[in-house]
């Protein structure tokens, strides 16, 4: 099947059986978002300005290729331009965009068969939406392609090293592979998040969403846990 790179870091950052997030919901928000913007950065959509293509240094600019067909990334595509990109996932990934951005991803999943929608109660008073498997050969087929990553030397291809760079930044690794060596599975994903797995252009870009969004992130935590 094939799947998005938002898709497959949302299937395995749920619970196959309960349906709910391995993370945060809010970090969750930002993840989709920055697998979001990677993803169009992969295809060539979109890049990081260097000053010298007409654009402003240091912010994203649509190249004017590989526009996608779907809406919701075509917004996103246009949401992006001309942001440094903290500003860029801070703007996707919280408020009413990111809920649509998530909510889009859980029922595409729940369309095509891979999730199933159920209706809870959280600590059987408030009412909630988990997404358990409904079928586990996708998100199995994903886990297998990243485990023969973490455990295989060599690069893997573009969407790959970007999932386990994604993974990484989210601290979701050890999550997400419990019964593996913490330290040599984060050793093994930073030499992937680290290689040259991508054009020069690609690798700044994805490198840069993944350090806006550690540090959105990391703000966002600080704020949450001062407010309590």
């Amino acid at each position: 099947m094939d799947l998005s790179l938002a898709e497959e870091y949302l299937l395995l950052a749920l619970d196959d059986t309960s349906g709910r997030p391995l993370l945060s919901s809010q970090h969750l928000q930002f993840a989709l978002a920055g697998a979001s913007v990677a993803e169009l950065t992969l295809r060539g959509a979109l890049d990081v300005s260097d000053g010298a293509d007409g654009g402003r240094k240091g912010r994203f600019r649509a190249t004017g290729r590989a526009t996608p067909s779907d809406p919701l990334h075509r917004e996103i595509l246009e949401l992006m331009q001309d942001r440094r990109p903290k500003d860029a996932i801070r703007k996707i990934g919280q408020g009413s965009f990111a809920r649509k951005l998530r909510e889009s991803v859980q029922h595409e999943l729940a369309a095509r068969g891979v999730l199933r929608e159920e209706q809870v109660k959280v600590l059987g008073l408030f009412p909630s939406t988990a997404w358990p498997a409904h079928d586990a050969a996708p998100e199995a087929a994903v886990r297998e392609r990243i485990q023969a990553a973490l455990t295989t030397g060599g690069t893997p291809d573009g969407p790959t090293s970007a999932l386990v760079s994604l993974l990484l930044a989210t601290d979701l690794l050890r999550k997400v592979f419990p019964g593996q060596d913490r330290r040599a599975l984060k050793r093994r994903a930073k030499e992937i998040a680290e290689s040259e797995w991508a054009g020069a252009a690609v690798k700044r870009a994805i490198d840069d969403v993944n350090a806006a969004m550690i540090a959105v992130m990391v703000t966002t935590s600080g704020a949450a846990t001062a407010g309590n």
